[in-house]
């Protein structure tokens, strides 16, 4: 569950929109089926050979009592992984990373040299594609997103029900991390982090209060926060703004819940994020301050998959992750109805959605895998 946002009116005119959702080249789109490991250990898969014109994406499935999480990378159009990646069993001072059976982020990380996740109950950064363990952190905290930092620091949403919950800061200096080297509070239900380079900003999305009702007040607001980051200081995280999302409704999905947001990305190109929140997606005009809904824009005429969300007039509900591409679209995770993992990684062009792909196991996040042009990743 998450927090929500108020519509503003919409300012821009289609065409310039979809010229970033070109139709995606012609081929295979709906595979089912289950991915298995390239090899039984732990570790990284040698990449396989592919189709250098069909986009890659990565998600994360979650583990079972008999089978282990793992983070793969995929080229659209194809059932088998490109590359597999397993937490190790033995990696001291990680035994977090198999406490749990969930993988809640894997991301593009540093131009493509790394992938960035929560697994398990840990952070972690794994070179790609060699898959080697470059940095990793026990919390045991509920952890939904990961961002690396200019600097060699890395940030965790840690998505805690208190006052105290919100981002955390650690150093990469060491292999193994201890503690975190910040821990800013303020934003409880934090779900989704993202680097803005052109502002020098860390920007998050979370709740100004833990979005359950039985609390002595149900004025539950979804928050947008931008951090300045200074990369020099002992504490890099000092907050520069807060964008209050409307009054959270309660959610017919989940009674007792109200609204919130779960994921941030940015537009290609543009100086816009995409928030998406239980109910819906919104647009956030990052010059502008204001906000508006996707399904006026780049999610216009959207149908989900899940007859559920059409028939309760909320296509765009639920979604856990959310990303686009300039040639590709829009890359999402939308779970089925009171359900929070996925077993289908969806794609829309031009706001309508497209075939999707079965990777045979549930996740909880997927993403382009890939560069996204005007917001480089941290170095």
């Amino acid at each position: 569950m998450s927090s929500g946002d108020e519509a503003a009116p919409v300012r821009k005119p289609l065409s310039r929109i979809c010229r970033f959702f070109l139709a995606p080249l012609a081929g295979l789109l709906f595979l089912s089926g289950t991915a298995p490991l390239a090899h039984a250990a732990p570790g990284p898969s040698r990449p396989l050979v592919r189709d250098a014109a069909a986009p890659l994406f990565i998600t994360g499935l979650r583990g079972t009592r008999n089978i282990k999480q793992q983070i793969n990378v995929y080229s659209r159009g194809n059932v088998t992984p490109l590359w597999s990646w397993v937490p190790p069993g033995d990696e001291p001072g990680l035994s977090c990373l198999r406490e749990s059976y969930g993988v809640t982020e894997a991301k593009w990380a540093a131009n493509g040299t790394r992938i960035a996740a929560i697994v398990g109950n840990g952070v972690v950064v794994v070179s790609y594609p060699g898959g080697d363990i470059l940095f990793g952190a026990c919390n045991n905290t509920n952890m939904h997103s990961v961002e690396m930092l200019p600097g060699n620091r890395i940030a965790v949403a840690d998505t805690g029900s208190s006052a105290a919950g919100g981002v955390w800061v650690y150093s990469m200096d060491r292999r193994i991390a201890t503690e975190p080297i910040q821990r800013v509070g303020g934003l409880p239900s934090s779900h989704g982090l993202l680097w803005d380079e052109t502002a020098k900003v860390l920007w998050a999305v979370g709740t100004n209060r833990w979005p359950q009702q039985g609390s002595d007040s149900p004025d539950v607001h979804g928050l947008l926060v931008a951090y300045r980051y200074d990369s020099a200081a002992a504490q890099p995280l000092s907050q520069q703004a807060v964008h209050t999302m409307r009054k959270s409704p309660a959610l017919p999905e989940w009674p007792g819940w109200y609204d919130g947001p779960h994921d941030i990305a940015p537009v290609p190109g543009q100086r816009e994020l995409l928030v998406t929140t239980d109910l819906t997606v919104f647009v956030f005009d990052i010059d502008r301050g204001a906000f508006s809904g996707a399904s006026d824009t780049y999610l216009k005429g959207f149908g989900s998959h899940v007859r559920e969300r059409d028939d309760a007039g909320q296509p765009l509900s639920g979604m856990k992750s959310i990303g686009l591409s300039p040639t590709d679209g829009i890359i999402y995770a939308q779970p089925s109805w009171k359900a929070d993992f996925a077993n289908t990684v969806g794609f829309a062009t031009e706001g309508r959605r497209r075939p999707g792909f079965m990777p045979g196991g549930s996740l909880y996040k997927a993403r382009w895998f890939r560069e996204t042009p005007g917001w480089p990743t941290a170095r």
